[in-house]
């Protein structure tokens, strides 16, 4: 059990914002998680192997190639570093060790995807893990870690909380096609994913295009709708 309340803490606060920045299935949150920590504990490893190569005044022989180390590439802004942890860094890790036999670490990446599509997201989860200081905790802790990261699968089913991810939301608000006048129902609300979604849907489609804009998402931003109020009329639900 993770008895340590400040890396617990710290562990909360990097689960939710994953949450938050949708990663909706908590086997997603833990699996993301997962590669970031063991890219993280490889440069680490790297750090401790070269400290000692200079200590004994010998050579070091990196493992590890430069560009795809914690300390470099999490320095970058944080754009750049969500392409390059995408496009360069996790297609390495996925085909680590694919030419030593059938047992090798690849064979079990094979259908592996990197899921944080947010930069901001991935060096704040970054910046929680380099916080915890995982490589001073002793192997216990560190199995105590992942231990406590699986006991959130639990927690999640009993509240509810593997919720409908954001991209089908947004396919089934799309499918449905909600008019203004209509009276949006979604009678197993949860967070209300669905009652926003279907609002931002009618004012994306009812705003002035010179005005309307979209965030990184592709979500429409606050507009001025050309339509009133709102009346409930007919209902509409999924």
């Amino acid at each position: 059990m993770l008895t340590d309340p400040k890396l617990r803490s710290q562990i909360d606060q990097l689960w939710d914002k994953l949450w938050t920045g949708g990663l909706a299935n908590p086997l997603d949150a833990i699996e993301q998680l997962s590669y970031l920590l063991f890219l993280k504990r490889l440069d680490d490893e790297e750090n401790r192997r070269e400290k000692q190569a200079r200590m004994q005044n010998q050579a070091f022989s990196a493992r590890v190639p430069p560009e795809m180390r914690w300390g470099f590439w999490t320095k970058f802004e944080a754009p750049k570093a969500l392409a390059h942890m995408r496009d360069t860094v996790f297609p390495w890790l996925r085909n680590l060790g694919e030419d030593d036999g059938r047992n090798s670490f690849a064979r079990y990446m094979k259908n592996a995807e990197f899921k944080i599509n947010k930069a901001n997201l991935l060096i704040e989860a970054c910046k929680a893990i380099d916080e915890m200081q995982i490589s001073a905790q002793n192997q216990d802790v560190q199995g105590d870690l992942f231990e406590y990261l699986l006991s959130h699968l639990n927690i999640a089913g009993r509240n509810g909380q593997f919720r409908t991810p954001r991209h089908i939301i947004r396919m089934m608000v799309q499918m449905r096609d909600p008019k203004p006048g209509e009276r949006i129902g979604d009678l197993a609300a949860g967070t209300g994913g669905f009652l926003v979604n279907a609002y931002q849907y009618i004012l994306e489609k009812n705003t002035s295009p010179e005005v309307l804009a979209y965030d990184e998402e592709g979500q429409p931003l606050a507009a001025a709708p050309r339509i009133g109020v709102l009346r409930p009329a007919h209902p509409v639900s999924h």
